[in-house]
């Protein structure tokens, strides 16, 4: 473990909550740098989320895909992604990510979880066009469409 990236994170993520999102940025960006799988991807999950906050929209979906690199199943990376996607993104790629987010939460059997899912996915499908009965396939399959 390096302390000083330890205290550098620990900066960036003041800075973030303060929503001084540029500076934390920053830090994150000098974190990534020099140790790219610091934390698993979470640098590079929480550098998307400053991206986001401060419009940077190509530039946060990009270190969202990043982080699910070190950990493809992780819900917290792939709920961001998902979640910026349903505001940000193409509503196809929205409609993917939500649906592997609730095969992840039916996994674990988190039945609050799947249900905002599904929740997002009906929305989503009605804005790509699918048909009720092909969302519901589709959820019901967990299949992307």
């Amino acid at each position: 473990m390096k302390p000083h990236l330890v205290e550098l994170e620990a900066k960036a993520i003041a800075l973030k909550s303060a929503g001084r999102n540029v500076e934390a940025s920053e830090l994150f960006s000098r974190i990534i740098k020099e140790q790219p799988d610091w934390e698993h991807g979470t640098t590079f999950h929480l550098l998307g989320q400053c991206y986001e906050d401060a419009g940077k929209f190509a530039l946060a979906e990009q270190n969202y895909r990043e982080a699910l690199k070190f950990e493809p199943k992780n819900d917290i990376f792939l709920g961001g992604l998902a979640s910026f996607l349903y505001l940000h993104g193409e509503p196809q790629n929205a409609f993917d990510a939500y649906l592997d987010l609730l095969s992840i939460c039916k996994s674990e059997a988190r039945t609050a979880d799947a249900d905002s899912c599904i929740g997002a996915l009906r929305a989503l499908g009605k804005k790509i066009g699918r048909s009720e009965s092909l969302i519901t396939a589709k959820i019901d399959q967990n299949k992307r469409a």
